[in-house]
C-alpha cells in the first residue's frame, strides 16, 4: 500500500486555530505559515472546523497555507459539523458525506488528498459510510480515505467493507494506549496521532515523560521537541498531529524532525510510557 504521505514528519492541526476562544484568522495564518515554512508534512482540517458565520474557515485557511508550498497535502474530514455555538453533530450518511466532500473540493481547490470519516465512533451505519468513502475514492474525489476516532473493532469492520488508507486517533503520550497504532501498523494503514501532548486537560507533558524531560533539559531542548523526536524515531508509520497556536511553539515542534534520535532518547520514551501503563 502506498503511504498517504511520502515522508515522515509532523502535521499541523488547524482545529485550535479556528475553535479556541479568541482565535483569529490573522494568528491562524501566521502559525500555519510558520509550520509550512518550518517543514510540516501536511495540514489537518475538517468540515467541523467552522464558525457559525463561516462553514469553510478551517479548510479555507488550510488552502491558503498550501499556497505557500504548492502540492502540500491537506487532510480533511466529513460527517461531523457545527450545529450551534457550542454544539456539534454527526451524520455519516452517504448524502452528508458526498455533500461535505463536494464542499471540501470547492474550498481546497481540487481532489482531496485524504478524506476521513470524522466520527467513526458515532456512525449510525458504518458500512454505508465506508462504502461511500470508497466510492468517492474510486471516482477521484479523494485520493485516499480512512477513519478518525476509531477503535480496533471499528477499524476491522470498516476494512471488511473497503480498503482503508489511514486512521487518525487521539494518542496522548502517557495518556492513551497504542493499541490502534499497532493494529494499523500490522494492517499497513498509516496512522495519524492527534493531541500527542495530551490536550488541554492533561497534566504537563514533563510530568508524564520525566526521563525524556531530563534528557531534553540536558540537551538544551524543550520536552515537547524531544518527545516528538523520540516518537518519530521509535514509531514508524505514525505522524503526530500537533495543535500549536503560537508561532514560537510550532517552530520548536517542527524542529523535532531535525533532531538526532539516539538509543538513550528512545529508551527514555519507552521507560516513561511503560511507567504510565501505556507501553509502546
Amino acid at each position: 500500500m502506498t503511504p498517504v504521505l511520502d515522508r515522515p514528519g509532523i502535521v499541523l492541526g488547524i482545529a485550535a486555530l479556528v475553535l479556541n476562544e479568541g482565535a483569529t484568522d490573522e494568528n491562524a495564518r501566521e502559525v500555519i505559515a510558520a509550520a509550512v515554512n518550518s517543514g510540516a508534512v501536511a495540514l489537518d482540517t475538517a468540515r467541523a472546523y467552522a464558525r457559525m458565520d463561516d462553514d469553510g474557515v478551517g479548510e479555507r485557511l488550510a488552502a491558503e497555507g498550501r499556497r505557500l508550498r504548492p502540492g502540500m497535502p491537506i487532510i480533511t474530514k466529513a460527517g461531523h459539523y457545527r450545529a450551534g455555538p457550542s454544539a456539534w453533530s454527526s451524520d455519516g450518511s452517504a448524502e452528508r458525506l458526498r455533500a461535505d466532500a463536494a464542499r471540501s473540493v470547492e474550498l481546497l481547490g481540487g481532489p482531496l488528498d485524504l478524506l476521513l470519516l470524522h466520527r467513526a465512533d458515532r456512525a449510525d451505519d458504518l458500512d454505508d459510510s465506508v462504502r461511500t468513502l470508497a466510492a468517492l475514492r474510486d471516482e477521484g474525489v479523494a485520493r485516499a480515505i480512512g477513519l478518525s476516532n476509531a477503535s480496533v473493532e471499528v477499524i476491522d469492520r470498516a476494512m471488511a467493507v473497503a480498503r482503508l488508507d489511514a486512521v487518525q486517533n487521539r494518542l496522548g503520550l502517557g495518556v492513551d494506549a497504542f493499541t490502534e497504532y499497532h493494529h494499523c501498523r500490522d494492517a499497513g494503514i498509516d496512522f495519524f496521532a492527534y493531541a500527542p501532548f495530551g490536550g488541554p486537560r492533561a497534566s504537563p507533558l514533563a510530568t508524564r515523560v520525566p526521563k525524556v524531560w531530563m534528557l531534553a533539559a540536558a540537551r538544551g531542548l524543550s520536552v515537547h521537541r524531544a518527545a516528538l523526536a523520540a516518537v518519530l524515531g521509535a514509531l514508524p508509520g505514525l505522524w503526530p498531529v500537533i495543535g500549536s497556536t503560537r508561532v514560537e511553539s510550532v517552530r520548536d515542534a517542527m524542529a523535532a524532525t531535525t533532531e538526532d534520535v539516539d538509543d538513550e532518547l528512545r529508551q527514555a520514551l519507552v521507560d516513561d510510557l511503560a511507567s504510565r501503563g501505556v507501553p509502546l
